[in-house]
C-alpha cells in the first residue's frame, strides 16, 4: 500500500505575511463523515495540531509556514496552500480519499530477515544519519518501512505506509515523518560510494518537558546542529551575517583531470565571496545564486577543527531563501561535505532559534 502526496488543485496567490490563523474541518471524500485526530500542521517545523471529535482545527502559522500537511491513517496525505485556509468566514472543508488496495499495491516481494536487517542499516544511515547525536535516534514503528532492491543490489527504494515516527531524546524532539521517497544508489561498486536521496515532510514535537529531559544539555545539543547546518548557512545569508557567524566561503570548479575520465581537479578562486556576491533582493525577497560550486568553512568548538561542505546548484537560476533558513524548490541545492552528511537525527525544525543563554 503506497501513499502519495497530493498537491491540491487550488491556486492561490502567496502570501507575505507575519501571522496568519488557519482553521477548518477535515472529512472522509466519500461518505463526508468528520476524521478525528486527523494531523495537520506545517511542514519541518513545531506548529501542528489535530482535529477534534467533528475534524475541526485552528492554530496560527508564523512568518514563512505558507502550507500545511494532512493526513489521515489509510488516506492519501494532502498539501494545501496556507491561504486557502484562512477565510474565517468560511468552512475550509478539506475532503480526504480512502487509499484504495489494488491487487498491484497488496502485491509485496517477501524478504528474509536478513535482508531486511541489511536494508534497514542502509536507510539508517542514509536517513537518519550517524555521529554521537544522530545514533540517539530511534525509529519507534520500523513496521511501516518497506525496502524494494533490484535485481543488481545498486539501487534500494524504501516506502511507509504511515508517518515514520522517530524520537531522538539528546536533541528533545519526537519527529513524525511523511516520507515522500527515499532511495540508495550504488555509483561505484568498487569503491563503495553511495548516493542517498529522500524527500518528505517532518513534524518535530518538543519533548523536553514530557520526558523530563536536562533543558541545558537539551539546548547545547540542539545548538551543535546548527551550528554550521544548511539552515544556519541560508539564515546567515539572509540576514547578511555570513561572515560574522564565521562561514569562511568560496568559488571553485571542478575540471576533470586529463587522460582520468573519473578524477577531478578542483580549482579555487584566489579571493572568499562576501554575501553581496550571492544573495540579491528584488520585490522585496531574496535570492541565492552562483555557479560551479561554493566551498563553504564553519569552525567547529566540538571538533577543534573545520566542518567542510559544497554547495552547488543544480539548475541555472536563484533560488528565493527564506529568513527560517528555508530555500524554495529543494531539489535545486545540492549538498555534500558536512551539510550533506547531516540527516534527520540532526535535523531541527525551521522555528529553532538558539538560547540565548547557550550562545554567550
Amino acid at each position: 500500500m503506497k501513499k502519495t502526496i497530493l498537491i491540491t488543485a487550488l491556486l492561490f496567490a502567496t502570501l507575505a505575511f507575519s501571522q496568519i490563523k488557519i482553521s477548518g474541518i477535515v472529512r472522509d471524500k466519500e461518505t463526508k463523515e468528520p476524521l478525528q485526530g486527523a494531523s495537520i500542521f506545517a511542514p519541518n517545523t513545531t506548529n501542528g495540531g489535530s482535529t477534534d471529535d467533528k475534524g475541526s482545527f485552528s492554530f496560527t502559522l508564523s512568518e514563512n509556514q505558507n502550507e500545511v500537511i494532512i493526513s489521515y491513517v489509510g488516506y492519501e496525505t494532502v498539501l494545501v496552500p496556507a491561504a486557502s485556509l484562512s477565510d474565517a468566514t468560511k468552512s475550509n472543508i478539506i475532503l480526504l480519499t480512502p487509499i484504495i488496495n489494488t491487487l498491484k499495491e497488496v502485491v509485496i516481494r517477501k524478504i528474509s530477515a536478513k535482508d531486511r536487517a541489511k536494508y534497514m542499516a542502509i536507510f539508517n544511515r542514509g536517513f537518519i544519519g550517524f555521529g554521537t547525536i544522530a545514533e540517539n535516534t530511534k525509529i519507534l514503528n520500523p513496521e511501516v518501512l518497506q525496502f524494494d532492491m533490484n535485481s543488481d543490489n545498486t539501487l534500494l527504494i524504501v516506502s511507509a505506509d504511515e508517518p515514520i515516527q522517530m524520537i531522538n531524546k539528546k536533541t528533545g524532539y519526537q519527529i513524525s515523518y511523511e516520507l515522500v521517497y527515499f532511495e540508495n544508489k550504488v555509483t561505484s561498486q568498487e569503491k563503495n560510494e553511495q548516493l542517498t536521496t529522500y524527500f518528505g515532510y517532518p513534524f518535530f514535537k518538543d519533548i523536553v518537558a514530557e520526558k523530563k529531559l536536562d533543558p541545558k544539555k537539551t539546548a547545547q545539543t540542539r545548538l551543535k546542529c546548527y551550528k554550521g547546518s544548511t539552515m544556519h548557512f541560508i539564515r546567515s545569508l539572509y540576514d547578511g551575517t555570513m561572515e560574522k557567524e564565521g562561514f569562511t566561503v568560496r568559488k571553485f570548479k571542478r575540471e576533470k583531470t586529463p587522460h582520468i575520465p573519473v578524477e577531478y581537479k578542483d580549482i579555487y578562486e584566489t579571493n572568499d565571496c562576501m554575501v553581496h556576491q550571492l544573495v540579491f533582493e528584488r520585490d522585496n525577497k531574496k535570492y541565492l545564486y552562483f555557479t560551479d560550486f561554493l566551498s563553504v568553512h564553519h569552525p567547529s568548538e566540538e571538533h577543534k577543527k573545520l566542518q567542510c561542505s559544497q554547495l552547488k546548484l543544480l539548475v541555472d537560476k536563484p533560488i528565493e531563501i527564506y529568513t527560517n533558513g528555508n530555500y524554495a524548490d529543494p531539489d535545486t541545492l545540492a549538498n555534500y561535505g558536512y551539510m550533506g552528511w547531516q540527516k534527520m537525527g540532526e535535523m531541527l525544525p525551521f522555528d529553532y532559534q538558539p538560547d540565548p543563554i547557550i550562545t554567550e
